[in-house]
C-alpha cells in the first residue's frame, strides 16, 4: 500500500509539472505571436494622444461630410461642406478650377485611426487620388456641424512655392509642410550654435527645402521634441534671408501650429 501511494503521488507531481511546463510554453508562444503580429509596437516612441472623433450636434456625420465634399460637382455644392466658407471660397474656387484640384479625381476615402492622428480636434481621412496621389482630409466642428478644413486638404499656403523659390515673394505668412530635424548648416545659416535646422517636405515640392529657426526664438520650444526620423506636419510662417531661396533655405519666423488645421 505504501508503495502504491508513493507511485500515485509521484504520478500526480509529474502531471502538475507537465501542466506548468505546457502553460509556460503556451504563454511564451502567445508573447512571441504578439510581437510578430504587432511590429509597430516594438520600441516605438509614444505617439500623440488619441483624438476623439468629431461628433456633430446636428447635420451629417464626418464620414458623410467628407464623402460629399470629395464628390461635389460644383463650387456651390462644395461650399456647403467646408468650414470658414466665406474666407476660403476664393482660394477653393481657384484650387478646383485651374489649380491642383482641377486634375484630381478621388478614388478612395478611408478613415485614419485615432492613434495615428495629431493633437487637434479633427476626424481624419486619407484620400487616395487616381494616379496614386494622396491628400489628408480633416473634418472639424463649426457651429455644431461637421465641416471639412479646406486649407489642410489643399496644403494651402499664402504664397505659392514657385513664387517663393523664384524670389518673386520673399515671405509667406502660412505654409503647410512636414518637417524633421536635420543637420544641414551652410551659407547664410552656417552657425549651428545659433540655428536649429529642419528638412521640409511636401508632395507639392520636387525636392526638400531647408528651414531654420533661431534657437532663442519663442517658437523653438514647440519644435524641440521633433526627431530626425519621423516627419511631423506643421503650419509655419517663413521668409528668405537675402537670396537664400536660391539654396532652398528659409527662416521660420513663426510656428502657427503642429498639424495643418488651425483654430479660428
Amino acid at each position: 500500500m505504501r508503495h502504491s501511494s508513493k507511485y500515485v503521488r509521484s504520478t500526480s507531481g509529474n502531471s502538475r509539472r507537465a501542466w506548468l511546463l505546457l502553460s509556460l510554453v503556451t504563454s511564451l508562444g502567445l508573447a512571441a505571436w504578439w510581437v510578430v503580429a504587432h511590429p509597430s509596437r516594438r520600441g516605438a516612441a509614444p505617439g500623440p494622444p488619441a483624438v476623439k472623433p468629431v461628433v456633430p450636434d446636428h447635420g451629417p456625420e464626418p464620414a458623410v461630410v467628407a464623402e460629399n465634399f470629395c464628390h461635389a460637382a460644383s463650387q456651390a455644392e462644395r461650399l456647403k461642406w467646408v468650414r470658414q466658407a466665406a474666407d476660403v471660397g476664393a482660394a477653393m474656387a481657384g484650387f478646383f478650377s485651374d489649380g491642383a484640384g482641377a486634375h484630381e479625381t478621388v478614388s478612395k476615402l478611408a478613415p485614419i485611426l485615432a492613434g495615428e492622428q495629431e493633437p487637434d480636434l479633427s476626424t481624419r481621412f486619407a484620400v487616395t487620388l487616381d494616379g496614386g496621389g494622396r491628400r489628408l482630409l480633416c473634418v472639424v466642428r463649426e457651429n455644431g456641424e461637421a465641416k471639412v478644413d479646406f486649407k489642410a486638404y489643399a496644403r494651402h499656403g499664402s504664397a505659392t512655392w514657385d513664387d517663393l523659390l523664384d524670389g518673386k515673394v520673399t515671405k509667406a505668412r502660412e505654409v503647410r509642410v512636414s518637417i524633421q530635424k536635420d543637420d544641414y548648416y551652410n551659407y547664410g545659416f552656417s552657425h549651428e550654435e545659433s540655428w536649429q535646422n529642419f528638412k521640409a517636405t511636401s508632395p507639392d515640392l520636387e525636392s526638400s527645402l531647408y528651414f531654420y529657426l533661431v534657437k532663442s526664438h519663442p517658437s523653438a520650444k514647440a519644435l524641440e521634441q521633433l526627431s530626425s526620423k519621423n516627419p511631423v506636419r506643421v503650419t509655419l510662417s517663413i521668409r528668405a534671408l537675402g537670396d537664400s531661396q536660391r539654396k532652398r533655405q528659409f527662416e521660420i519666423t513663426k510656428v502657427l501650429g503642429i498639424g495643418w488645421v488651425l483654430g479660428d
